[in-house]
């Protein structure tokens, strides 16, 4: 009996060598009618079923393997790989938890195991895990690669890219590390050495689809959008179902100006990839800059589900465990949050539309606004509650942010704007003493935005283009730059040049209030831009080739904001000709000569 058990074991072998699974499964089913505790077969029926795929029926060969032999090394792993499959985490980790304790130096357990809890999203168990992997075999390149990529996640780039070093010193041969170090250079800004890596790496891969996408990243930052459509299509044509390759390359496309080019990206990675949360959020803005507010403000939506909101979500569950109002809801005489979860002019241009919802659903209406927003908005008089972040949240049935009011009001059209204008107004403050002189005009001046702001390099411009102005005996210059960029004037010299009242600008109320003085506001595209626009004084903005949705990418005005006026960039991340524009209409309209 022996001896025939072991002949139809070594047949098995033989066909499983051959890939002919059905006649060693046979085998190992003959072996078991012989002697069902034969642990071993149950364990290479396991790797059978999961070859063809049957992950189930593997994982149970692989516990009667178990129970039959637990000192059985080698299962635990194949085990642990199977529950990985199947996504049921905890299993899996007690099953290379298990496989260590048995074998202790089996590096490739430890590997397994930081996987897993990379999977569940725990990176410094899974560092720890693959730290140990190093630790028992120090040439484990695919351990340290592990560790480089973890902390990738947890955006040290530079630390990444020293570890994928390690990697590849390890192993030279580990070409793909090569994309890795060049991906996290690109997010360390260490352009150069990220081009040579990736470079490297399409050498030695020339069909590594994610290298050339990686690239493409990299001159999408250095602005050479078009070096960088070309990686991404290259990327494309390698693997066509990479939908990453799709999402950058609508990037690409959207700044060399092609719109419905960059649509389609988007879509395509979308097909790919329903749940690609940022190429949701990036066609969102392309259909919205194209004032295509039906499909907009749906896509629009997509922003909670972004990975910069989740801590966000987290500090106010307060408010995101309640009900969200979806317009659907009889919410008549019942109190509906409005809430920030975006920047200052995001929230200021938006509350426009809190009268209409107000009066569509007869509610109660609270604010929770951003610090420095709440003096500003109780120049609202429909609104019932208002309190900052820093206050306790009031109580309330519904909740709502303030920028899905759009959404829910259902705005298809640009003449669907709330028409009153002022939306939002301030008290007349003596204490700033702006004096009335005639044939001098007063202008306040903002050339920098929130670090933190999408496209802060793209919207901000040097203060020194204000020159000619300071220089000009008819115009008082009045900065409204708070909080980043404000240092400049002391930088440049400027003090003398520039009335600086921002110490009395405490919050965006001042600010109204400041700037209902003033005969002009110029300003980038930040905050004191949607102000001006909806105290509705004349405020100028200039703009980059390519803007925020909302300025769309032509024309000189904006129904968003009547007085406003906008200056275009010609040339991508040149503003020289667009201040040249700035200073001849204001020679022209203030009869002033600009030098």
């Amino acid at each position: 009996m022996i001896e025939k058990q072991k002949l139809l074991f070594e047949q098995a072998i033989e066909f499983h060598k051959k890939r002919d699974l059905s006649n060693a499964q046979l085998k190992y089913e003959e072996i078991l009618k012989i002697n069902p505790n034969n642990a071993e077969a149950y364990v290479n029926l396991g790797v059978i079923f999961k070859t063809k795929g049957d992950l189930n029926t593997a994982i149970k060969c692989y516990l009667q393997g178990i129970k039959l032999d637990p000192k059985n090394k080698f299962v635990y792993n194949n085990i642990g790989n199977a529950f990985k499959e199947v996504k049921d985490y905890k299993m899996a980790i007690k099953a290379y938890s298990d496989s260590i304790k048995l074998n202790p130096n089996d590096f490739n357990a430890y590997n397994n195991l930081g996987i897993v809890y990379e999977l569940i999203g725990d990176n410094n168990k899974a560092i720890a895990a693959y730290k140990q992997a190093v630790k028992v075999n120090p040439k484990h390149a695919k351990s340290i690669n592990n560790i480089g990529v973890v902390l990738y996640k947890q955006k040290k780039y530079e630390q990444s890219a020293q570890i994928f070093e390690i990697a590849l010193q390890t192993d030279p041969n580990y070409t793909e590390v090569y994309s890795n170090k060049g991906a996290a250079y690109n997010k360390a800004k260490n352009y150069d050495k990220a081009i040579e890596s990736l470079e490297i790496a399409i050498e030695k891969m020339p069909n590594h689809a994610g290298a050339y996408t990686n690239l493409g990243n990299v001159y999408n930052k250095l602005f050479d959008y078009k070096t960088a459509a070309k990686m991404h299509e290259k990327s494309i044509e390698l693997d066509p179902k990479g939908s990453n390759a799709y999402g950058n390359l609508g990037t690409s496309y959207k700044y060399l100006g092609f719109s419905s080019k960059a649509i389609l990206s988007y879509k395509k990675a979308i097909e790919l990839d329903p749940n690609f949360v940022n190429a949701h959020f990036d066609l969102a803005t392309m259909y919205l800059s194209n004032e295509d507010f039906k499909n907009g403000w749906k896509e629009y939506e997509w922003r909670f589900r972004k990975e910069e909101m989740i801590p966000h979500i987290i500090k106010h569950k307060d408010i995101f465990s309640k009900p969200l109002f979806t317009g659907k809801e009889d919410i008549k005489g019942k109190t509906l949050l409005l809430h920030s979860e975006q920047g200052y002019g995001d929230s200021i241009q938006f509350i426009r539309f809190l009268p209409i919802l107000k009066e569509k659903y007869g509610c109660k209406i609270a604010v929770k606004c951003r610090e420095g927003l709440k003096e500003l908005f109780k120049s609202m008089e429909e609104i019932d509650v208002i309190v900052d972040r820093s206050e306790e949240t009031p109580a309330f049935d519904y909740q709502l942010s303030i920028m899905s009011m759009a959404y829910i009001l259902d705005m298809k059209s640009i003449n669907d704007l709330p028409n009153k204008m002022p939306y939002l107004s301030a008290k007349k403050d003596d204490s700033f003493n702006i004096k009335k002189v005639k044939g001098k005009i007063n202008i306040g001046i903002c050339w920098s935005a929130s670090l933190t702001g999408e496209s802060y390099e793209g919207k901000v411009f040097d203060l020194k283009f204000f020159e000619p102005l300071m220089n000009n005996p008819k115009i008082n210059l009045y900065s409204l730059q708070v909080g980043d960029g404000s240092e400049d004037i002391k930088k440049y010299g400027y003090e003398n040049k520039i009335i600086d009242l921002t110490d009395k600008l405490t919050d965006f109320a001042k600010t109204a209030s400041l700037i209902n003085e003033l005969d002009l506001v110029i300003s980038s595209d930040t905050a004191v831009a949607h102000l001006t626009g909806a105290l509705n004084k004349p405020v100028w903005i200039p703009l980059q080739k390519i803007p925020d949705w909302r300025w769309t990418n032509k024309g000189e005005t904006t129904k968003w904001y009547p007085s406003a006026k906008l200056f275009r960039q010609k040339t991508a991340r040149v503003w020289e000709g667009v201040f040249q524009s700035l200073n001849a209409k204001l020679s022209k309209q203030f009869k002033i000569k600009i030098g």
